[in-house]
């Protein structure tokens, strides 16, 4: 009984904080306020989904001169440019929405509030973020209201993107892959108040080959394309 009355209550919370969150969603979007990007980060090499991060010292001797004769070759995508193409993307989605009054970035990077903001203490070791962007706590409740006071920005969007890549057919080392990209957008009010938090999935329709482990850079760079626009879609095809 007891175990019985703890799943309710664990239920109930979580009812209660969904339903607020909600709620508070619904007024942001009725009052149409400012809204702006302060945060938007992610892993910062595109590994396997699922298994350990690749080693590069150890590829063989073959795969090592492969990668040398031809510079669009890679065991290992470094995220950096991926992710900065998903800022652009989703600050373009963002823009283009009739529920979001976006705020200048400018006016939200530069502010004196932004500069005072609080940084997570462990961003982690595997974390890059885009770039003019710092890695503020979404934890600090004076930011939002600070800026606030200083810009009349009335609200503040955290977003974390994972990107992974995975081998849709054939073999490990041999076959095709594709990108999957996992997108959390987190949004407070001016009063640091967590109102929305949201997690959604995308994988590439597309995918390319690989051979002995190796494949084009810029291919996957399409691929988390196509993935990150389909994320952003969904997202924000929710609030129409």
């Amino acid at each position: 009984m007891r175990k019985i009355k703890f799943v309710f209550i664990i239920v109930g919370i979580i009812l209660v904080w969904t339903g607020c969150a909600t709620a508070g969603m619904k007024t942001l979007l009725f009052r149409r306020e400012s809204i702006a990007l302060v945060s938007i980060i992610s892993n910062e090499d595109v590994n396997w989904l699922g298994e350990d991060p690749t080693d590069p010292k150890s590829a063989g001797p073959v795969i090592r001169r492969n990668l040398r004769n031809d510079p669009d070759l890679a065991i290992i995508t470094n995220a950096d440019e991926i992710l900065n193409m998903a800022e652009e993307v989703f600050r373009e989605y963002l823009g283009k929405s009739p529920h979001f009054n976006q705020a200048e970035k400018d006016t939200a990077l530069r502010s004196g509030a932004y500069r005072n903001a609080r940084e997570r203490k462990f961003p982690g070791r595997d974390m890059t973020i885009a770039r003019g962007y710092r890695f503020i706590d979404p934890r600090d409740k004076n930011f939002p209201a600070a800026l606030a006071a200083e810009t009349g920005i009335r609200n503040t969007m955290f977003v974390e993107f994972k990107f992974t890549k995975f081998v849709s057919s054939g073999l490990s080392m041999a076959g095709t892959i594709k990108a999957q990209v996992e997108m959390t957008v987190i949004i407070l009010d001016a009063g640091g108040k967590n109102i929305y938090r949201k997690t959604l999935p995308m994988i590439s329709s597309s995918s390319i080959k690989m051979s002995n482990g190796i494949y084009s850079q810029s291919g996957l760079y399409e691929l988390f394309n196509d993935a990150i626009d389909g994320v952003c879609f969904d997202f924000f095809d929710r609030f129409n």
